[in-house]
Protein backbone atom coordinates (compact mmCIF):
# COMPACT_ATOMS: atom_id res chain seq x y z
CA UNK A 1 0.00 0.00 0.00
CA UNK A 2 1.43 3.39 -0.98
CA UNK A 3 2.18 6.08 1.54
CA UNK A 4 -0.43 8.45 0.07
CA UNK A 5 -3.14 5.75 0.27
CA UNK A 6 -2.29 5.24 3.95
CA UNK A 7 -2.59 8.98 4.51
CA UNK A 8 -5.84 9.34 2.59
CA UNK A 9 -7.79 6.45 4.10
CA UNK A 10 -9.39 8.76 6.69
CA UNK A 11 -9.92 11.66 4.29
CA UNK A 12 -12.92 12.78 2.24
CA UNK A 13 -12.52 13.95 -1.37
CA UNK A 14 -14.49 16.64 -3.19
CA UNK A 15 -14.33 17.48 -6.89
CA UNK A 16 -13.77 21.16 -7.63
CA UNK A 17 -15.67 21.37 -10.89
CA UNK A 18 -14.78 21.96 -14.55
CA UNK A 19 -12.97 25.28 -14.10
CA UNK A 20 -10.49 24.16 -11.43
CA UNK A 21 -10.21 20.62 -12.82
CA UNK A 22 -9.19 18.95 -9.59
CA UNK A 23 -9.97 17.27 -6.31
CA UNK A 24 -9.23 18.07 -2.66
CA UNK A 25 -8.90 15.38 0.01
CA UNK A 26 -9.43 16.60 3.58
CA UNK A 27 -10.51 15.69 7.10
CA UNK A 28 -14.28 15.97 7.52
CA UNK A 29 -14.05 18.58 10.30
CA UNK A 30 -11.41 20.78 8.67
CA UNK A 31 -12.71 24.36 9.16
CA UNK A 32 -10.55 25.71 6.34
CA UNK A 33 -12.06 23.67 3.50
CA UNK A 34 -13.90 26.57 1.86
CA UNK A 35 -10.74 28.64 1.90
CA UNK A 36 -8.73 25.77 0.41
CA UNK A 37 -11.21 25.34 -2.44
CA UNK A 38 -11.17 29.09 -3.13
CA UNK A 39 -7.35 29.19 -3.06
CA UNK A 40 -7.09 26.10 -5.27
CA UNK A 41 -9.33 27.67 -7.89
CA UNK A 42 -7.34 30.88 -7.71
CA UNK A 43 -4.03 29.03 -8.12
CA UNK A 44 -5.27 26.87 -10.97
CA UNK A 45 -6.71 29.84 -12.86
CA UNK A 46 -3.54 31.89 -12.37
CA UNK A 47 -1.24 29.06 -13.51
CA UNK A 48 -3.45 28.12 -16.45
CA UNK A 49 -3.51 31.73 -17.63
CA UNK A 50 0.25 32.17 -17.22
CA UNK A 51 1.23 28.95 -19.00
CA UNK A 52 -1.72 28.94 -21.42
CA UNK A 53 -2.46 25.30 -20.64
CA UNK A 54 -4.93 23.16 -18.70
CA UNK A 55 -4.21 20.12 -16.57
CA UNK A 56 -7.08 17.70 -15.83
CA UNK A 57 -7.64 16.28 -12.36
CA UNK A 58 -4.95 17.77 -10.17
CA UNK A 59 -5.36 16.21 -6.74
CA UNK A 60 -4.57 18.17 -3.57
CA UNK A 61 -4.28 16.17 -0.35
CA UNK A 62 -4.21 18.13 2.89
CA UNK A 63 -1.73 17.01 5.54
CA UNK A 64 -2.33 17.60 9.25
CA UNK A 65 0.95 16.88 11.04
CA UNK A 66 4.70 17.05 10.55
CA UNK A 67 4.83 13.31 11.20
CA UNK A 68 2.49 12.67 8.26
CA UNK A 69 4.60 14.92 6.04
CA UNK A 70 7.80 13.15 7.09
CA UNK A 71 6.23 9.78 6.31
CA UNK A 72 5.25 10.99 2.85
CA UNK A 73 8.74 12.29 2.07
CA UNK A 74 10.53 9.39 3.75
CA UNK A 75 12.72 11.50 6.02
CA UNK A 76 12.56 14.34 8.54
CA UNK A 77 11.57 17.63 6.91
CA UNK A 78 12.64 21.14 8.02
CA UNK A 79 10.19 23.62 9.53
CA UNK A 80 9.97 25.68 6.33
CA UNK A 81 8.84 22.67 4.26
CA UNK A 82 5.05 22.81 3.86
CA UNK A 83 4.28 20.77 0.76
CA UNK A 84 5.31 19.41 -2.60
CA UNK A 85 4.00 18.38 -6.02
CA UNK A 86 4.86 14.95 -7.41
CA UNK A 87 5.13 13.72 -11.00
CA UNK A 88 1.54 12.39 -11.17
CA UNK A 89 -0.39 15.66 -10.75
CA UNK A 90 -0.67 15.26 -6.97
CA UNK A 91 0.05 17.95 -4.38
CA UNK A 92 0.49 17.31 -0.66
CA UNK A 93 0.31 20.36 1.64
CA UNK A 94 -0.38 21.25 5.23
CA UNK A 95 -3.95 22.38 5.72
CA UNK A 96 -4.36 26.08 6.58
CA UNK A 97 -5.81 24.85 9.88
CA UNK A 98 -2.31 23.66 10.92
CA UNK A 99 -0.12 25.67 8.52
CA UNK A 100 1.46 28.01 11.07
CA UNK A 101 1.49 25.39 13.82
CA UNK A 102 3.35 22.75 11.81
CA UNK A 103 5.73 25.16 10.02
CA UNK A 104 7.45 28.51 10.40
CA UNK A 105 5.17 30.01 7.73
CA UNK A 106 2.24 32.32 8.37
CA UNK A 107 -1.08 30.79 7.32
CA UNK A 108 -1.50 33.80 5.00
CA UNK A 109 1.24 32.20 2.86
CA UNK A 110 -0.99 29.22 2.05
CA UNK A 111 -2.53 30.61 -1.14
CA UNK A 112 0.73 31.55 -2.85
CA UNK A 113 2.52 28.38 -1.74
CA UNK A 114 -0.35 26.30 -3.13
CA UNK A 115 -0.22 28.29 -6.36
CA UNK A 116 3.55 27.68 -6.47
CA UNK A 117 3.02 23.92 -6.26
CA UNK A 118 0.29 24.02 -8.92
CA UNK A 119 2.71 25.92 -11.16
CA UNK A 120 5.23 23.09 -10.79
CA UNK A 121 2.70 20.72 -12.36
CA UNK A 122 2.22 23.08 -15.31
CA UNK A 123 5.98 23.43 -15.74
CA UNK A 124 6.27 19.65 -15.81
CA UNK A 125 4.07 19.63 -18.91
CA UNK A 126 6.64 21.87 -20.61
CA UNK A 127 9.87 20.37 -19.30
CA UNK A 128 9.95 16.84 -17.91
CA UNK A 129 12.92 17.37 -15.61
CA UNK A 130 13.51 19.27 -12.39
CA UNK A 131 16.91 20.61 -13.48
CA UNK A 132 18.22 23.23 -13.73
CA UNK A 133 16.48 23.67 -10.39
CA UNK A 134 16.88 27.45 -10.27
CA UNK A 135 14.93 27.82 -13.53
CA UNK A 136 12.01 25.66 -12.42
CA UNK A 137 11.81 27.07 -8.89
CA UNK A 138 12.30 30.64 -10.05
CA UNK A 139 9.56 30.32 -12.65
CA UNK A 140 7.12 28.73 -10.17
CA UNK A 141 7.93 31.54 -7.71
CA UNK A 142 7.33 34.17 -10.39
CA UNK A 143 4.13 32.66 -11.79
CA UNK A 144 2.67 32.30 -8.29
CA UNK A 145 3.25 35.99 -7.55
CA UNK A 146 5.65 35.35 -4.69
CA UNK A 147 8.28 37.88 -3.70
CA UNK A 148 11.94 37.62 -2.74
CA UNK A 149 13.02 38.23 0.84
CA UNK A 150 16.69 38.31 -0.11
CA UNK A 151 18.39 41.67 0.44
CA UNK A 152 20.46 43.14 -2.35
CA UNK A 153 23.46 43.44 -0.03
CA UNK A 154 23.53 39.69 0.55
CA UNK A 155 27.08 38.34 -0.11
CA UNK A 156 25.65 36.01 -2.73
CA UNK A 157 25.48 38.95 -5.15
CA UNK A 158 29.26 39.17 -5.13
CA UNK A 159 29.64 35.78 -6.80
CA UNK A 160 28.81 35.79 -10.55
CA UNK A 161 29.13 31.99 -10.71
CA UNK A 162 26.57 31.35 -8.00
CA UNK A 163 23.93 30.21 -10.49
CA UNK A 164 25.80 26.96 -11.03
CA UNK A 165 25.82 26.34 -7.28
CA UNK A 166 22.03 25.80 -7.45
CA UNK A 167 21.49 24.19 -10.85
CA UNK A 168 21.38 20.50 -9.83
CA UNK A 169 19.18 18.93 -7.18
CA UNK A 170 22.21 17.95 -5.10
CA UNK A 171 23.75 21.43 -5.13
CA UNK A 172 20.38 23.10 -4.52
CA UNK A 173 19.70 20.91 -1.49
CA UNK A 174 23.19 21.56 -0.12
CA UNK A 175 22.62 25.34 -0.30
CA UNK A 176 19.19 25.07 1.33
CA UNK A 177 20.64 23.33 4.37
CA UNK A 178 22.83 26.32 5.22
CA UNK A 179 20.72 29.17 3.78
CA UNK A 180 17.07 28.13 3.18
CA UNK A 181 15.87 31.43 1.70
CA UNK A 182 18.81 32.06 -0.63
CA UNK A 183 18.23 29.54 -3.46
CA UNK A 184 14.53 30.40 -3.86
CA UNK A 185 15.13 34.14 -3.69
CA UNK A 186 18.03 34.09 -6.13
CA UNK A 187 16.13 31.83 -8.55
CA UNK A 188 13.12 34.15 -8.46
CA UNK A 189 15.20 37.30 -8.95
CA UNK A 190 16.98 35.86 -11.96
CA UNK A 191 13.81 34.57 -13.63
CA UNK A 192 12.14 37.91 -12.90
CA UNK A 193 15.10 39.63 -14.60
CA UNK A 194 14.94 37.32 -17.64
CA UNK A 195 11.20 37.89 -18.06
CA UNK A 196 11.36 41.66 -17.60
CA UNK A 197 14.34 42.13 -19.92
CA UNK A 198 13.91 39.31 -22.45
CA UNK A 199 10.23 38.20 -22.21
CA UNK A 200 8.33 35.32 -20.66
CA UNK A 201 8.07 33.53 -24.00
CA UNK A 202 11.84 33.20 -24.22
CA UNK A 203 12.01 31.61 -20.77
CA UNK A 204 9.31 29.12 -21.77
CA UNK A 205 11.13 28.36 -25.04
CA UNK A 206 14.32 27.75 -23.07
CA UNK A 207 12.53 25.19 -20.90
CA UNK A 208 11.01 23.51 -23.94
CA UNK A 209 14.42 23.24 -25.61
CA UNK A 210 16.02 21.32 -22.74
CA UNK A 211 16.12 17.55 -22.69
CA UNK A 212 15.07 15.28 -19.84
CA UNK A 213 18.62 15.01 -18.48
CA UNK A 214 20.38 18.19 -17.34
CA UNK A 215 23.83 19.03 -18.67
CA UNK A 216 25.49 22.34 -17.87
CA UNK A 217 27.25 22.32 -21.24
CA UNK A 218 24.08 21.68 -23.24
CA UNK A 219 22.13 24.19 -21.17
CA UNK A 220 24.71 26.90 -21.90
CA UNK A 221 24.58 26.07 -25.61
CA UNK A 222 20.77 26.24 -25.69
CA UNK A 223 20.81 29.47 -23.71
CA UNK A 224 23.25 31.16 -26.09
CA UNK A 225 21.28 30.07 -29.15
CA UNK A 226 18.04 31.47 -27.73
CA UNK A 227 19.33 34.64 -26.08
CA UNK A 228 22.20 35.46 -28.41
CA UNK A 229 24.50 35.83 -25.39
CA UNK A 230 26.39 33.52 -23.09
CA UNK A 231 24.73 32.90 -19.72
CA UNK A 232 27.77 34.48 -18.06
CA UNK A 233 27.08 37.76 -19.90
CA UNK A 234 23.44 37.73 -18.77
CA UNK A 235 24.57 36.99 -15.22
CA UNK A 236 26.88 40.01 -15.25
CA UNK A 237 23.94 42.17 -16.40
CA UNK A 238 21.78 40.70 -13.66
CA UNK A 239 24.28 41.16 -10.85
CA UNK A 240 25.23 44.68 -11.96
CA UNK A 241 21.56 45.74 -11.78
CA UNK A 242 21.10 44.10 -8.39
CA UNK A 243 24.06 46.06 -7.04
CA UNK A 244 22.95 49.43 -8.44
Amino acid sequence: MSKDINLEKNLISVELGPQAKGFVSFLAKDPSLNRVIKDFRYGYTRASSFFKKKIPKIKLTLVYSREEMNNLIGHKTPSWFVGYADSSSKIFMFSPSVFDRESNHNKRDFRKVLCHEICHLFIRKIHNSYEPVWLEEGLAYYAAGQKSRLKDNNPIFNNPKVLFFIDTRKRWDKTIVSQPDVPYALAFLLVDFLIRCYSKDRVIKLLMSLGDRYSKKIFCQKFRKLYGKDIEVILKEFFSRQNE
